[in-house]
């Protein structure tokens, strides 16, 4: 997962510009709900009532049943490793807004379950108005996360 805090908001490489460093504490600040560690899929599912410890100190609840769905497109070893939540990173990059998922697990699963396959340098890269198909079945087993970068 990408470090929140490693958030490239600089324009022309001038990390002192005091709108940058304004931008990327307010982004910083944004993702605080983002987990302080992923868990193992396998885990969550033999709990009654699964939850994600957030860096905020927040502890949010990820239903049993969008982990059985993602279980039914994992094999018995995937579902072992896979980290929860599936984290889509919206960026701002040249003025347009697209989704990435970073991790290659998240996106060979996105592939199987919704069939996205737009991949660019092993990145998933999602249009925003398909990032709503995702969320919809995935509500808490999937995070947002806030970046942006200048191209």
């Amino acid at each position: 997962m990408m470090d929140v805090n490693m958030v490239d908001v600089s324009r022309n490489g001038n990390r002192k510009d005091p709108i940058d460093k304004a931008l990327a504490t307010l982004i910083v600040a944004v993702n605080k709900h983002l987990p302080r560690n992923s868990r193992p899929l396998a885990e969550m599912l033999k709990e009654e009532y699964p939850v994600i410890k957030a860096r905020d100190g927040n502890e949010y609840l990820i239903e049993k049943k969008e982990l059985e769905f993602i279980a039914s497109h994992l094999s018995e070893e995937e579902i072992e490793s896979f980290p929860v939540p599936i984290i889509l990173e919206m960026c701002d990059v040249g003025g347009k807004t697209l989704v990435y998922v970073r991790d290659k697990r998240h996106a060979e699963f996105l592939k199987r379950a919704f069939g996205f396959d737009r991949f660019v340098d092993d990145v998933l890269v999602i249009e925003l108005y398909e990032m709503g198909k995702i969320r919809r079945k995935l509500k808490t087993a999937s995070q947002v996360m806030f970046s942006t970068l200048d191209v």
